[in-house]
């Protein structure tokens, strides 16, 4: 729930679906499994939350509230921000996997890995793809 600039947090805007402008710096603090990130070690969803409300974004905090977690913070924060400018493509057709390609070959050689450069040679064979 937004109030003036800041959003006034609680676990109810969670569940029931709110979508605040601060929830990415809400998870960065406390994490999100489904994502992979752990959040702030000491920070969980009440203090999270009364931080966010007496301060707003991660940004703003003053800098003994995180200390040197803060660098640690704001990368949990770009993780769980939803990019609406990734660039994408044009057609869905570019997503077709076409076998492995030079880059990949090269890739696996250095990472030793000649079985997976085989067995994505052989998938594309199976499946009828031409190689790049």
């Amino acid at each position: 729930m937004l109030r003036g600039d800041r959003a006034h947090l609680t676990n109810s805007d969670r569940v029931a679906g709110g979508d605040p402008p601060l929830i990415p710096d809400l998870l960065a603090l406390v994490g999100d499994a489904a994502d992979g990130y752990p959040g702030i070690p000491g920070i969980g969803a009440r203090t999270a939350a009364q931080l966010l409300n007496r301060y707003g974004r991660i940004e703003n905090f003053p800098p003994d509230i995180l200390g040197r977690r803060r660098k640690l913070a704001l990368l949990f924060k770009k993780l769980a921000t939803l990019r609406t400018d990734a660039p994408l493509f044009k057609k869905v057709e570019t997503l077709r996997w076409r076998g492995p390609t030079p880059a990949f070959a090269a890739w696996a050689e250095r990472m030793k890995a000649p079985r997976l450069l085989e067995r994505c040679e052989k998938a594309a064979i199976e499946r009828g793809r031409a190689k790049y």
